[in-house]
Order: structure tokens, then C-alpha cells, then sequence
């Protein structure tokens, strides 16, 4: 990212309030202003209503959609979409005005400046430098560090806060959606000793990435009721080898949506063969429509959900049909497709 003196980026900012007065100008006549605390400690004051919003922060781009407040975005980043032309045709139907606000790559000061952003969410621990010049712009920034399903609750709870009433509200009604799901699954598996649990092996984009023990999707493993066998690694993707993953021989494999892995490259690699889940045909790709399911965002409870049925499909306590209709119905008003539903159930 290239860098500008204080005084270059002011001129930007002037000039961007020159291009959108209006916007610019209104809210320093608007009395209401909050204090939130984002996920890095800092408090951050933000002027009501926030009318013109930049998410450089890709899964907290899905968490404004499903807060209901999508429509004051002017730049937004979205996980795993680096142009108009990768995204998926359900995209663009959630979003029809993709091709004017979607951004990629590092974010540049100029450009967020010229579409005089009132409020910036970004990733504390990737973004530090960029949210520091917008802060001392005096543009607020919020900060998020979500590596856990109780840090995402944390997130959806402070987005809401920050984005008004309506918001807030659906950021509760989601933590009890989230809430009941979880409950529902450690109630049907709280008498099945850990040894009698599905193990499960998570992938990356290539067969021998696997997810540590520190990772988002782990966590979802576990709230499914399931036992991830690569929970003892840490830090981000390992690059095992494949006697391994033989060692561990899992019970069943998860493929993310996204990278060109697919479970006809392993069901049908003799290499693989002699693995339970890859014996018994037990290897699934997570399905999509909007946003990966086992990434932080709001999304992925129906990770949990899509998980626990994969596991236990006599688990008669989640709907998974019914949970999958009702999330984008209330969250992102969507209506499914029965071909998008039945991609999302496999029934």
C-alpha cells in the first residue's frame, strides 16, 4: 500500500466531502453519537446514523448483510471474491450493485477516503496500519479478531451496536438462533463418550492441508459434536503426508467450498483407499451460496448445523432444511431456490 503525508490524505478527505457534501456534512449537525469498545479494546466513538459504510473486513462485510444493513455500504471486501467475474450468480442476486462497491487486495486510503466512509470495519490483526491512518483522519474504525464461534457472537453483538437499533435487535435474535442450534446438538450428543464421537478430518485447498487445532473450523467440528483428529497442531494450515493422515484415519472428511479439491479426488485415489472415511464413502465439500460456511461469519451456523446432520443423521433435533430456509430468509431476506436448497441439504 503506498503511503501519503497527513496533509496529502487531508486534501483527499476535503475533497471527497466536496463530491458527497450532503453525506459529509450531516452528520456533524446529528446530536447522537455511541461509544463501543471494538475486539482490540479501543473505544471508538461513531455518529448516528451511520449512512455511508466501508467493510475492508471480508467476513464482517456478511455480518452487516445479515444485520440487516447493507444498504449504507460504498466499499466492501467479501471472502474468497476477488472480482466481479468469481462471483457466484447468488452474489449478485444478494448484492445487484456488486460491480460498484466491491473492492479487493489491500486497502487503499485514497480510495476509501473518496467514498467519504463514516464508519471503516476492518481486521485488527491484518489492517493495523491502514485502521491507524483513518483513525488519525478522524474516520472511526472498528477492529475485529474473530478466530472462535464466541468471539463471532462477540462481533455480530458489536456490529449491531454500531449500525442502530434495528440492527441490534437482529444481532440478538441471531445469538439465540445460534445459541439453540448449539444447544440442540450437545443435547443429542452429551451421552456419547468422546471415543464413540466422529472424528473428522478438515481440509485446506490441497489434500495434505489440514486444519490445526487453533482453527475456526475445529471449533465448529466440536460444536457439531464432533472430534477433529488434527486438534493437536497449531497455528494456521499444516502440510501433513499422507501416512498421517492414514494414522489418524478418520471417520469422515470435510472439504471446504472453496479450492479446487474435490471428493472424487480422494474416493477415487487407490493412495486413499484404505481410510475409513474414504472406504465408506464419507467425504463431503461444504456447500455455498453466499458465504463459506466454515469461515466466521454469520454463516457458518449453519456450519454447525450442516455438520451435526453430516455426523449424526439421526439427530432429529435440528431441521436442517427448516434452519437452512429460515437463515436466509430472516437474516439476509433471500429467498433460496429449491436447486440452492438442495445443495445446501443434499435432499
Amino acid at each position: 500500500m503506498r503511503k501519503h503525508s497527513g496533509r496529502h490524505i487531508r486534501r483527499l478527505l476535503v475533497g471527497a466531502c466536496a463530491v458527497v457534501l450532503v453525506t459529509c456534512v450531516v452528520p456533524t449537525l446529528v446530536a447522537d453519537e455511541i461509544e463501543v469498545v471494538d475486539q482490540t479494546g479501543r473505544t471508538v466513538r461513531i455518529e448516528q446514523p451511520v449512512e455511508r459504510l466501508v467493510s475492508v473486513y471480508g467476513p464482517g462485510t456478511f455480518t452487516v448483510y445479515a444485520l440487516g444493513a447493507a444498504d449504507p455500504l460504498v466499499m466492501a471486501w467479501y471472502v474468497g471474491v476477488k472480482g466481479v467475474e468469481q462471483a457466484s450468480e447468488s452474489m449478485s442476486r444478494l448484492e445487484p450493485r456488486l460491480a460498484e462497491i466491491l473492492a479487493f487486495g489491500d486497502p487503499n486510503v485514497e480510495e476509501v477516503v473518496a467514498r467519504g466512509a463514516q464508519l471503516i470495519l476492518v481486521d485488527g490483526s491484518r489492517h493495523g496500519a491502514f485502521a491507524d491512518q483513518m483513525t488519525d483522519l478522524g474516520v472511526p474504525v472498528l477492529r475485529y479478531l474473530v478466530e472462535t464461534p464466541d468471539a463471532l457472537i462477540e462481533s455480530v453483538l458489536l456490529t449491531g451496536e454500531a449500525l442502530g437499533a434495528e440492527s441490534s435487535d437482529r444481532a440478538a435474535l441471531f445469538v439465540e438462533d445460534y445459541d439453540r442450534i448449539i444447544a440442540a446438538v450437545a443435547a443429542a450428543v452429551v451421552e456419547r463418550a468422546p471415543a464413540e464421537r466422529v472424528r473428522v478430518l478438515f481440509l485446506g485447498t490441497d489434500p495434505l492441508l489440514v486444519a490445526s487445532g487453533e482453527m475456526y473450523q475445529t471449533f465448529l467440528i466440536e460444536a457439531a459434536g464432533g472430534t477433529s483428529v488434527s486438534n493437536e497442531l497449531s497455528g494456521y494450515w499444516n502440510e501433513v503426508n499422507l501416512e498421517q493422515i492414514l494414522l489418524w484415519n478418520p471417520d469422515v472428511i470435510v472439504i471446504p467450498p472453496y479450492g479446487p479439491v474435490q471428493p472424487a479426488d480422494l474416493l477415487e485415489n487407490p493412495d486413499w483407499a484404505t481410510i475409513g472415511a474414504v472406504r465408506d464413502g464419507h467425504v463431503h465439500r461444504m456447500p455455498r451460496i453466499i458465504a463459506p460456511m466454515d469461515t466466521p461469519v454469520p454463516e457458518s451456523l449453519l456450519g454447525v448445523a450442516w455438520m451435526a446432520h453430516l455426523f449424526y443423521p439421526e439427530i432429529s433435533a435440528i431441521d436442517l432444511a427448516a434452519e437452512v430456509e429460515r437463515f436466509y430468509s430472516v437474516y439476509y431476506d433471500y429467498p433460496l431456490t429449491d436447486d440452492e436448497l438442495e445443495v445446501l441439504t443434499g435432499q
